[in-house]
């Protein structure tokens, strides 16, 4: 544990003093790149000033749509262990302000699939020094992030996350790494940030290509899945079809109600068979418009995935239905009006127990993520 600490205290001891030239001490430093280093000339204390600076910052700040990419787990540290997950699929919100002294501050909250296929949410701040390449829009972005996760293999517990960040790209497009000192994986994400300040939570004008509520939506994707759970078995991800309908609540907030399905094929020593997976989810979805016939969106909800017209070899069985949290991140572009096309994945954990011949039991764990494009119809 002492070296764990010692790695991050290093990590972010470097980066605090990155792009800090104007404070006069070292915990000067550190508190000019918190949140309460937005105000200037506070003098209601400490804690006011952390609190009104993450109001300032999202009340002020651009939104932004994450978008987890990779988790590299090195061969030094996991060997050869094709077990753990490097697609850590999934999505959030953030909200970015670019400050005085040309530093990014942000505020984001996000979830993903694990290493081990599960749920994790993590949310926090984040400060990054900022240095221009050359004349060109480009960034090199050096920081840390303070933050909060929880683990299914933590029994859920809060466990603060302390990491460092680096980083490259525009104001409008950056990606980035961080080291999870500990577990010893690199996990990597961008973020696309739009500056919404001026429109944002206010009524659509008049010749909005969106300033209708209903979507009914239906098209088809491919769906991704990683067999877990059964030791020896791969799983073949296959295309599917998808359909649902949205409605929007305003300008920004949307419910959507859709289905997915995709028939998928098993293969190893053990079983062999196939089955359908089917997915009818309930999300409530947050949209921005970076332009004015593009969205894009983030949402979170429940899902019931449903394995059925399962075709196992004799004696193998699983359990038909599972009710899962679900992730859904995308984009919309209308042609028109009344004519749109929308898309994006929609990420679940479903978990179906099944049986072995010899009556062992196993956990069945496809973790699907189904990327998806729709036409769609407004109204």
């Amino acid at each position: 544990m002492n070296k764990r600490f010692l790695a991050v205290a290093v990590s972010l001891s470097a980066c605090l003093f990155c792009g800090s030239a104007k404070a006069t001490g070292f915990f000067e430093q550190i508190v000019d790149t918190l949140p309460s280093g937005i105000i200037s000339d506070s003098s209601e204390g400490f804690f006011s000033d952390l609190w009104n600076g993450s109001k300032k910052l999202i009340d002020e700040g651009n939104t932004g749509q994450l978008l987890p990419l990779y988790t590299i787990h090195p061969a030094w540290e996991y060997g050869k262990d094709e077990d753990e997950n490097g697609y850590t699929w999934g999505g959030g919100i953030s909200r970015s302000l670019i400050d005085s002294k040309g530093n990014r501050r942000i505020i984001y909250a996000m979830a993903f699939a694990d290493s081990h296929s599960n749920i994790e949410p993590f949310m926090g701040y984040a400060w990054l020094a900022r240095w221009q390449l050359f004349n060109s829009p480009i960034h090199l972005e050096t920081g840390y992030t303070l933050g909060l996760t929880f683990r299914a293999d933590y029994k859920w517990l809060p466990i603060p996350a302390p990491l460092p960040l680096l980083g490259i790209g525009t104001e409008d497009v950056s990606f980035y790494g961080t080291w999870v000192p500990g577990s010893n994986i690199f996990y990597f994400f961008t973020n696309i940030v739009f500056d919404d300040k001026q429109h944002r939570m206010t009524p659509l004008p008049e010749n909005s290509a969106f300033k209708k509520h209903f979507l009914v939506y239906a098209g088809g994707g491919w769906q991704k899945t990683h067999m877990r759970g059964i030791g020896g078995i791969g799983i073949r991800s296959h295309t599917g079809y998808t359909g649902g309908i949205r409605y929007f609540i305003d300008r920004n907030w949307a419910v959507d109600i859709s289905a997915t399905q995709a028939r998928h094929k098993l293969h190893g020593r053990q079983i062999k068979g196939s089955y359908n997976l089917t997915n009818y989810s309930l999300a409530i979805q947050y949209h921005f418009d970076p332009t004015d016939n593009v969205r894009l969106y983030a949402g979170t909800g429940a899902a019931y995935y449903y394995c059925n017209d399962q075709k196992f070899a004799d004696g193998w069985r699983a359990r038909k239905g599972s009710f899962t949290p679900i992730i859904q991140v995308g984009a919309t572009y209308a042609f028109s009006e009344n004519l749109q096309l929308t898309g994006g994945l929609d990420l679940g954990f479903p978990r179906f127990k099944g049986h072995t011949p010899e009556g062992d039991s196993f956990s069945m764990r496809p973790s699907p993520t189904f990327f998806k494009l729709a036409l769609g119809v407004s109204f």
